[in-house]
């Protein structure tokens, strides 16, 4: 059987560089971090070398480079803590780059149909 990579979607990471300035500068790490860790996909290890980083910018730049080097769980995972954590405006430059969770059935095209519209829905409803 094959084993996927642990790797990030390009599309993913293409958004995770594109938005990293603006996530730098709002995100306060700690909670992200815990609710990263609760999702398992963050380890204590990386929460430390998070934590070691002296100003707010630099451990979310640290965050943001270790969520690079990690799979499309993570994305998903930092996504939904900034969705938690009322990073609204931030979650939805993510959105777009969210992996599809499906492997390989076809639902993935419905999928991001259905994230289309809701953007679509949510932006038109201000």
């Amino acid at each position: 059987p094959a084993v996927p990579a642990r790797n990030m979607d390009v599309k993913s990471r293409n958004h995770l560089l594109m938005h990293r300035q603006a996530l730098e500068k709002d995100i306060k790490t700690s909670y992200i971090m815990d609710r990263m860790i609760s999702d398992e996909v963050l380890t204590l290890q990386e929460e430390e070398r998070v934590k070691q980083q002296s100003t707010q910018k630099e451990k979310a730049t640290m965050l943001i480079n270790i969520i690079l080097t990690k799979d499309n769980n993570s994305y998903r995972s930092f996504y939904n803590a900034l969705l938690h954590e009322g990073y609204k405006d931030l979650a939805a430059l993510l959105q777009d780059g969210i992996p599809p969770i499906s492997s390989g059935n076809r639902k993935s095209s419905m999928d991001g149909m259905t994230s289309y519209v809701k953007t679509i829905l949510c932006e038109g409803g201000e």
